[in-house]
This record gives structure tokens, C-alpha cells and sequence, in this order.
């Protein structure tokens, strides 16, 4: 039986998403969600957008977007649905829901976060995780199969900041139930994948 959720994860730069896009043929009608939304014009990140949507097939639909994901997975019906990647995702929602919560623009997010109190971060990571929940539930309960990218972090040195901290902690207990929630995953370590579930 083929795997409905799976997660592929690694380090930056190990192959995984290129591993993500061979799991699906060039044929099938796949909607690719890109959640590396540009909210301000960065070369960087517009080569890495180039090069990831050079390597996807003609049939594909991309979709660009990190709000109302389950909503889109309830509402359309495709073979398959390759999300690249869950820390993009998360990280703009991150910002969007401290926008939110602090009435702030992006030029003070950095003030605010300093100061945010302990309940205000759980209400964020909850407000995230309840996110993540609704997009396995929509690919559950519409039985279809969903393939998320993300990154492996906390293999490296403790963030220095404390915004950079919260957001690790974040992007490890959104993997961390991802990771539980799937029926496979998989460590993709310079370009070779190995299955871990």
C-alpha cells in the first residue's frame, strides 16, 4: 500500500527535495505547494526558486502559499501533493501570527519578539501546531497523498538570538509530529536517502 504522508527530511542543500520530486512520476498531476513566499523582492531566494521550479514537470501545478493549507487540500483533488518545504512554512507563519498578535509591521517584529512573554510564544507554537494538525487531517480524511520537505535542525550549534532559538524549537516540535504522524520517513544525507520509518 502507498504511503499517504510522508516526511523527507536533512540538512540544507542534502537533496532532499530533488529525492522528494522522484517520488512522484513527471506524468502524475501533482500540485506542488512552494510555501517560499517572496514578501520582498531577495535574489537569493529568487534563485533558489528558479532552480527548484526548473527541476518540476510540465504537468504539475504549483501552488504558492503557506496560509489555509488544509482549506486548498479539502477543496482540490490532485495524485499527489509534494510541499516544499515545512520550515518556509512555518517561518512565515510564524511572522504572520506574531503581525497578529503584536498589531506590529515587519520593521518592529524583531522588538517585539524580544519581549514577548511565555504565554504569547505558546499561544503562537500552539496556533502553528493546530496547523500542521488540520493539513494531516485534510490529506486524511480526503485520502490523498501528501509528501512534506523540511529541515533538519538542532544538529548544529545553539542559535545566538532569542528569536532564532524560538524558532528552532518550533521547527522541532512541528518535525517531531510530523515525523510521528507519517507513514514513512525519510533522512536524506548528501543526496542519499534513508528510510527511518
Amino acid at each position: 500500500m502507498m504511503a499517504q504522508l510522508e516526511l523527507i527530511t536533512g540538512g540544507a542543500r542534502s537533496g532532499k527535495s530533488a529525492f522528494a520530486e522522484q517520488r512522484f512520476t513527471a506524468a502524475e498531476a501533482i500540485c506542488y505547494i512552494a510555501t517560499g513566499v517572496m514578501l520582498a523582492p531577495d535574489q537569493e531566494m529568487a534563485l533558489r526558486i528558479e532552480r527548484h521550479q526548473a527541476r518540476r514537470s510540465a504537468n504539475w501545478q504549483t501552488e504558492e502559499r503557506y496560509l489555509d493549507v488544509a482549506l486548498f487540500i479539502q477543496q482540490h483533488h490532485f495524485a499527489g501533493y509534494l510541499l516544499d518545504d515545512v520550515t518556509m512554512l512555518t517561518t512565515n507563519l510564524f511572522y504572520h501570527l506574531v503581525a497578529q498578535q503584536g498589531q506590529v509591521q515587519p520593521a518592529a517584529y524583531d522588538d517585539y519578539i524580544e519581549q514577548m512573554t511565555n504565554p504569547q510564544i505558546k499561544e503562537i507554537e500552539q496556533q502553528i501546531l493546530t496547523q500542521w494538525h488540520d493539513i494531516v487531517n485534510a490529506v486524511r480524511t480526503t485520502k490523498q497523498r501528501l509528501l512534506a520537505v523540511t529541515n533538519e535542525v538542532g544538529l548544529g550549534v545553539v542559535p545566538a538570538t532569542r528569536q532564532a532559538r524560538l524558532l528552532r524549537d518550533i521547527y522541532g516540535d512541528v518535525n517531531q509530529y510530523l515525523a510521528q504522524a507519517a507513514d514513512q520517513v525519510y533522512f536524506v544525507i548528501s543526496g542519499l536517502p534513508q528510510q527511518i520509518k
